[in-house]
């Protein structure tokens, strides 16, 4: 048993760390291009959504239970309250959140300005989708399951279309308080500490 803790230990290092390599690949392509970082930042957006991604979930997951009498995923990896989050989720939403950060911040070509709303739907909720899905991918390849699993059948179970609009309306939420939270260090990683002790004590 002491084993497969070790094991399971070392597998999640692994996988975090390879989270990091595209974030790192972007980084240097942005400083070739002479474009600065704001570490404070990514920062705030890090804190922010390792609970609010789990929060997120929770609310979802009930209102979509409660509403349409159906229930959409489970997490197979590390799961807790009954499937519906998962332990690493401060980990894994944290560093999703840094993505959504480089991804509406720190972009290697510059945008037009003004982008059809359909445009901006498409590409920040399918940014989420495909970044879930290769998530998803290298999870199973490593831990030899599904970290989370769609009984939604449309996209091979890896994750679902009917995401769409939740991934949308997270990623503006993530944006739109990472922001409000930016320099507000203790504030922000103070209402995370007690978020995520939350989550884990009342299960």
């Amino acid at each position: 048993m002491v084993l497969m803790d070790q094991t399971m230990v070392f597998k999640l290092l692994i996988f975090t760390l390879a989270q990091y390599i595209p974030l790192y690949i972007w980084y240097k392509m942005l400083q070739k291009k002479e474009i600065d970082i704001d570490w404070r930042l990514i920062f705030s957006y890090f804190i922010f959504g390792s609970w609010f991604g789990m929060f997120g979930e929770l609310f979802l997951f009930k209102f979509i239970e409660l509403t349409f009498n159906e229930v959409i995923w489970e997490y197979r990896t590390l799961p807790i309250h009954k499937g519906i989050t998962s332990s690493y989720g401060p980990i894994m939403w944290g560093n999703a959140a840094v993505y959504i950060c480089f991804h509406k911040n720190y972009q290697l070509k510059k945008r037009q300005q003004k982008r059809n709303p359909f445009a901006s739907f498409a590409i920040e909720s399918g940014f989420l989708l495909l970044l879930e899905v290769a998530f998803n991918f290298f999870a199973f390849a490593l831990f030899n399951d599904y970290f989370f699993y769609y009984f939604v059948p449309d996209l091979g179970h890896w994750t679902s279309l009917t995401n769409l609009p939740f991934w949308w309306i997270g990623y503006q939420i993530i944006v739109k308080y990472s922001k409000i939270m930016y320099k507000e260090e203790k504030l922000n990683l103070a209402l995370a500490v007690m978020l995520i002790i939350i989550a884990f004590t009342y299960q």
